[in-house]
């Protein structure tokens, strides 16, 4: 959740994901993929927050966010976090390229700038908050905004929202024992559906870099309940797949419009080599987790 980079680094990741963007529309890749690998392609986005500013990747313009999704909703292409589950199961068929569009954190711009949005355009979208911290200010959690209350997480439900879990508190799971994977997975769970008065059947991991999740800790969600958990490393959700290890699309602000339906047709699916790399690098020591 940290809230901006340097200006020399925001920079050049913005010229590395416009660089794999263009080379995979450049390269035919995303016209050959289905000769390759038939079937359907859906694709989770992720957003955090909203506000446009300068040097947050994590904070989308409402302009921008408005445009996007009057995108998806014209061309058809949204569907909801239930759609996913069962097309994921076998049991739906859904349209080439149809898109979910998923929330982390809880911040309070979901509401005040999202909610409008996603209102007026029918998004069947997935909040993932993290239960511990729900009300609280910006100061906690490293985020540069203060968190949704439960009156305004209950008002996002009742316009359509759905509400998943982000953990009890906002720390990765990949290193810790099982029994406190329990106590993030079920303990979150069971306060969210206390106070929301709704049942909670999806995950999304802290962090959701390759080191912020594995075996043990999809084994734990999966007992808890959870019918589908997301991590944050990129690509594209198979029929067939595991259904608590689905990658999504992160989605940054400071990009224009065509980088952003470029990545919901698959020109960002490639960055999963770059998650990769930074999981290597975590293994190793080395900071990586930011990117």
């Amino acid at each position: 959740m940290s809230p901006s980079v340097s200006s020399g680094r925001w920079a050049v990741k913005k010229a590395a994901r416009g660089a794999v963007a263009f080379a995979s529309w450049a390269s035919g890749a995303l016209w050959m993929r289905s000769a390759l690998a038939p079937g359907p392609r859906v694709r989770a986005i992720t957003y955090h927050r909203f506000g446009g500013r300068r040097g947050d990747p994590f904070s989308v313009n409402p302009r921008d966010f408005e445009m996007q999704m009057r995108w998806l909703a014209r061309r058809g292409s949204l569907v909801s976090l239930e759609d996913v589950a069962e097309f994921v199961a076998g049991r739906r068929s859904l349209r080439e390229d149809s898109v979910l569009v998923t929330i982390d954190d809880g911040c309070r711009s979901l509401y005040t700038d999202a909610l409008p949005v996603l209102r007026e355009y029918a998004v069947p979208a997935v909040a993932f908050v993290t239960a511990g911290l729900v009300g609280r200010p910006a100061s906690e959690g490293d985020s540069p905004e203060p968190f949704l209350g439960w009156d305004e997480l209950a008002a996002l439900r009742e316009a359509g929202v759905e509400i998943g879990s982000h953990a009890l508190s906002h720390r990765s799971l990949g290193r810790m024992a099982a029994d406190e994977v329990r106590e993030q997975a079920q303990g979150s769970r069971e306060i969210l559906e206390r106070r929301l008065g709704a049942s909670v059947s999806s995950f999304a991991f802290p962090f959701g870099t390759r080191a912020d999740f594995g075996p043990q800790s999809e084994r734990v969600l999966a007992e808890c309940g959870y019918r589908c958990a997301f991590h944050s490393m990129h690509g594209t959700i198979r029929a067939g797949m595991d259904p608590i290890r689905l990658p999504r699309i992160k989605i940054e602000g400071g990009e224009g419009q065509r980088m952003f339906e470029l990545s919901c047709r698959g020109a960002m699916d490639a960055w999963w080599g770059v998650d990769f790399a930074l999981w290597r690098t975590q293994q190793s020591g080395r900071p990586g987790r930011a990117a």
